[in-house]
């Protein structure tokens, strides 16, 4: 388990834009929704400032001072056509989440991290794709530098709203051995359906 400090803003790269890039979490624009993505690095924006809470001794929440104390990284099933397994990450309400809140962040062995989630299981790896957008991606053999993420300490949180985690009626989950996210399968009609 990697040691991070719950009160602390971290800014979150990865190996394949160097500290160029920054993860940015984005605020709940769409009804409860946000997007996550790699910008030009500014650690003064709020969207690149994220905590990484200690939910228990393997698992995380994430969450930026942009989305707010209530807005946590999670993924979804979407149907971009572009996405392999069409799962990918996005900020979401704490009344929207679901086990995918819950990350896992294992290091590489060479100073690097990637991320697995609860509701994906271990096959599948949080990578940024070349456009900068994110997915998850069941391609995981290392060395993937879309999945060798770093951190850097910002500074200190210290605001209350940021002390706890509100999971709702996930509590009685196992955040470490959960199913993982069927992606969409298409009926004879052509629609694309997901199966949760």
């Amino acid at each position: 388990m990697a040691n991070f400090n719950s009160n602390q803003w971290y800014q979150l790269n990865v190996k394949a834009f160097s500290t160029d890039l920054s993860m940015d979490g984005s605020i709940l624009y769409d009804h409860g929704k946000g997007a996550v993505f790699f910008q030009d690095t500014n650690t003064t924006l709020p969207g690149q400032q994220w905590q990484i809470y200690a939910f228990s001794s393997s698992t995380y929440v994430l969450r930026t001072k942009e989305s707010g104390h209530d807005g946590y990284l999670g993924v979804a099933v979407t149907y971009n056509g572009t996405t392999a397994g069409n799962t990918v990450p996005e900020m979401r309400n704490h009344t929207l989440s679901d086990n995918s809140m819950f990350w896992q962040i294992t290091p590489w062995g060479d100073g690097t991290f990637f991320f697995t989630n609860s509701a994906n299981g271990t096959a599948w790896h949080l990578d940024v794709l070349s456009s900068a957008l994110m997915a998850m991606s069941s391609n995981i053999t290392a060395p993937q530098d879309g999945q060798r993420h770093s951190f850097a300490a910002l500074g200190p949180i210290n605001d209350q709203a940021f002390s706890t985690v509100d999971v709702g009626n996930l509590l009685n989950i196992d955040t470490t051995s959960c199913s993982p996210l069927t992606p969409a399968r298409e009926d004879s009609s052509g629609d694309s359906y997901a199966y949760l």
